[in-house]
Parts: structure tokens; sequence; C-alpha cells
């Protein structure tokens, strides 16, 4: 069976970091790719889960244009939410 393809985008909560721990550890599951227009943002998170330079992304449109992913995961500030709504 084929891993579920997940993609980490934004990391401007602490929250993506433990998201992602999920993700590596889930035996169907694999980080296909993450996104922060910040490198160093992803930086600890590339480093620990050994994600592959070709699926680590600043520019939103080529992370989505490596996919296809099953799921996104996103973690943009909820100070940013809060601005939308």
């Amino acid at each position: 069976m084929a891993k579920f393809r997940i993609v980490g985008i934004s990391f401007d909560h602490m929250h993506m970091g433990d998201l992602l721990r999920m993700v590596h550890d889930h035996p169907e599951a694999e980080i296909a790719g993450v996104f922060d227009p910040d490198r160093d943002k992803m930086q600890t998170t590339a480093t620990t889960f050994g994600i592959p330079e070709d699926r680590i992304f600043t520019d939103f449109d080529a992370c989505m244009a490596a996919g296809p992913y099953d799921m996104a995961l996103l973690c943009v500030a909820s100070g940013f939410v809060a601005q939308m709504g």
C-alpha cells in the first residue's frame, strides 16, 4: 500500500513540528513536502526528520507543483487567522 503523502504548510505556529512528528512516526504516512517562505523556520524540522532538499520549499507554487499530496497540515500564526476572520 502506498503511503499517505502529507505536506506541512507554514511554520508560524509552534505545533507544526509536533504534527510532522506524528506523520514521520506513522507507518502509513510520509512527509512529502514542507513550505514556509522563511527557510530558517523549517531547518530544525528538516534536520530532525531527514527531509530531503527536494521536499523543502520557500516558494508556495513550487511546493504545490511537487504534489500531489493526500493531506496538508496548516500552522499559520493564530493572530493572522484572527485578522482574517
